[in-house]
């Protein structure tokens, strides 16, 4: 019998990725966007990250990141 457990994390679902809300001003900080970027007042951006904290992903909307981690073979998460 198959465990379709979406909460098994030791089911083959991909590599662990988590998700977490990112400021631009700690993008710009750290290098990752440019001094100058002109970006809107509010913005929400959501960051993709490896399991030992490498991000390999910025997207400015949350299902997406969820959305292209899925698309990627990746199982992820949310942290707060």
């Amino acid at each position: 019998m198959t465990n379709t457990n979406e909460f098994d994390f030791t089911a083959d679902n991909g590599p662990l990725v988590y998700v977490r809300q990112v400021s631009p001003e700690t993008l710009i900080a750290e290098g990752a966007m440019p001094h100058d970027a002109l970006i809107p007042k509010g913005v929400k951006l959501y960051a993709v990250h490896l399991a030992d904290g490498r991000r390999i992903a910025v997207m400015d909307d949350r299902e997406r990141a969820f959305a292209a981690a899925v698309q990627h073979d990746l199982n992820p998460v949310s942290v707060h």
